[in-house]
């Protein structure tokens, strides 16, 4: 509901604040093979991402709603949204109420345990008062017209730019994480033409993927955290191609294509030796997530980062003096480096003009 969109930037903010990633309006779709397409079954509200010190993820999430029914008696959407939850693998998860009523205690102890914490909007304040958000009130992304912008701006994009739109919003979420390193890549490199380098709503949508892809690295390097990180190339590649047996599937594959075309007259010398498996980006990619594995206190605060820079240097042109004070105070220098290291790997594997990406220079 239209009413519900203060809710949502007052909960994205409240995760912001307690260090997260956010994204509001996350369409959970299905594939369907009969229509070739991703199908909606729902949206989730809020998200949150938190990357911690040691490179591992927690999800948060929020539902925000007026409804009536709901509001009369919440425990039955608190169900709903413990299903999110475990969609997301989400240990925590916020039932905004748009309503200063009173929540029966029965139904606060239920919610508690699934997870779920019920707030009215009396909690709401209370909560935002103890985390102090206050303190961010200043900045463009806490602003409800802020994401109204981004959000219409972004629709208004030229058709070819749909399949664009429809991944950030459904096909991301779809995919199993390791398949959105290659993904965003090759959507950006096969929409490059369509970009425009000199529409700052164009170069958002680029900042918003690229934020993305960012995620998709930081998951990949936890994985290498946790596996190999003295030895790491062999856990990298196998992670890439989703799994060591995965993999080796697909040489097989690759091997068995370069064996029927080398016994055509003439075709080895042409195409055998050219084909392989791994894409020409992957010892680049490979490079990046070395760095972010050697600095994760650095790492995990490129995607908020990159979110910030998208708000207030992207969409609003530098002219907030408290947004770009926050931006050179709470970021290191190691992080901008790691994002801007990041940013040339990207620009390389995907052929996007660098004058997308001058707000990171």
């Amino acid at each position: 509901m239209p009413n519900d969109r203060d809710l949502k930037i007052r909960l994205a903010t409240i995760f912001w604040a307690l260090g997260c990633y956010t994204r509001l309006e996350v369409k959970l779709a299905e594939y369907s093979p009969q229509r070739d397409m991703a199908l909606e079954l729902t949206d989730l509200d809020v998200l949150g991402i938190r990357v911690s010190p040691e490179l591992s993820f927690e999800h948060l999430v929020a539902d925000c709603t007026s409804n009536r029914d709901v509001l009369k008696s919440p425990i039955q959407r608190v169900f709903w949204l413990r299903g999110v939850m475990d969609f997301f693998g989400a240990s925590t998860g916020y039932l905004a109420l748009n309503t200063a009523s009173g929540i029966s205690e029965n139904q606060r102890l239920v919610a508690h345990r699934l997870g779920v914490t019920i707030l009215n909007t009396e909690n709401l304040s209370h909560l935002e008062q103890r985390l102090a958000v206050a303190d961010l009130a200043p900045l463009q992304l806490t602003k409800q017209e802020s994401w109204v912008y981004f959000e219409s701006n972004l629709q208004q994009l030229p058709k070819a730019l749909q399949p664009a739109l429809s991944f950030r919003k459904h096909t991301y979420w779809l995919n199993p994480t390791y398949h959105n390193l290659h993904s965003v890549i090759s959507l950006c490199g096969r929409h490059a033409k369509d970009i425009d380098e000199r529409n700052r709503h164009h170069a958002a949508l680029v900042l918003d993927l690229l934020s993305l892809f960012c995620l998709a690295l930081l998951t990949m390097t936890s994985y290498v955290a946790r596996t190999n990180p003295e030895d790491p190339e062999v856990e990298l590649r196998s992670y890439f191609f989703g799994g060591y047996q995965e993999m080796r599937r697909r040489e097989a594959i690759i091997e068995n294509v370069k064996k029927i075309v080398g016994e055509i007259p003439g075709q080895r010398e042409l195409f055998a030796d050219k084909i392989r498996l791994d894409p020409d980006y992957l010892r680049g990619l490979f490079e990046v997530a070395y760095r972010l594995l050697n600095r994760p206190e650095d790492a995990r605060h490129v995607p908020r980062y990159l979110e910030m820079v998208l708000f207030e240097k992207t969409l609003y042109k530098s002219e907030n003096a408290e947004g770009l004070k926050y931006l050179n105070e709470r970021f290191s220098d190691v992080t901008k480096k790691l994002t801007r290291d990041i940013v040339k790997f990207f620009r390389d594997a995907t052929g996007l003009s660098e004058a997308l990406f001058a707000d990171l220079a």
